[in-house]
């Protein structure tokens, strides 16, 4: 089992069945449109459809989403692949490593401040192990 096995198939699973996997001919456009290699992990990720998986904290995006974020982010240094929903962007370092580290891109202040050595980092720190259960001290 590879690690994004692994991490897709840890805890509590929910999925959009509405959303499609990614061919490889999308991953060769965006590849094409960014001059740069997305990380095998990512490329795995959206081959078993990963995308489909809500039980991630922040949206991981398509191959297409990938290329209509380039705009936000200073694409001399930096690929973003996922959002918060906030306007703010997760991004791959451009470099020659196969697997790039993870830095966060705040929307507000201009900072890219890292945030994991690489998109297997980051989306197992991002995706929802345990179901999330109500508080019982929490009165209504």
């Amino acid at each position: 089992m590879t690690e994004i096995e692994r991490i897709l198939s840890t805890g509590q699973s929910a999925r959009d069945d509405s959303v499609e996997p990614v061919s490889p001919s999308e991953l060769a456009t965006v590849w094409t449109h960014v001059g740069w290699p997305l990380p095998p992990s990512y490329c795995e990720f959206v081959g078993l459809n990963g995308l489909a998986e809500l039980r991630i904290n922040h949206r991981v995006l398509n191959p297409t989403e990938i290329a209509e974020n380039l705009p936000y982010v200073d694409t001399t240094k930096y690929i973003p692949f996922a959002d918060n929903g906030c306007g703010d962007l997760y991004c791959w370092v451009r470099s020659s490593d196969k697997e790039p580290s993870v830095v966060f891109a705040d929307h507000e202040t201009g900072e890219y401040i890292d945030d994991a050595d690489s998109f297997s980092v980051w989306l197992a720190n991002n995706r929802f192990q345990q179901p999330m259960t109500p508080n019982p001290s929490f009165e209504r």
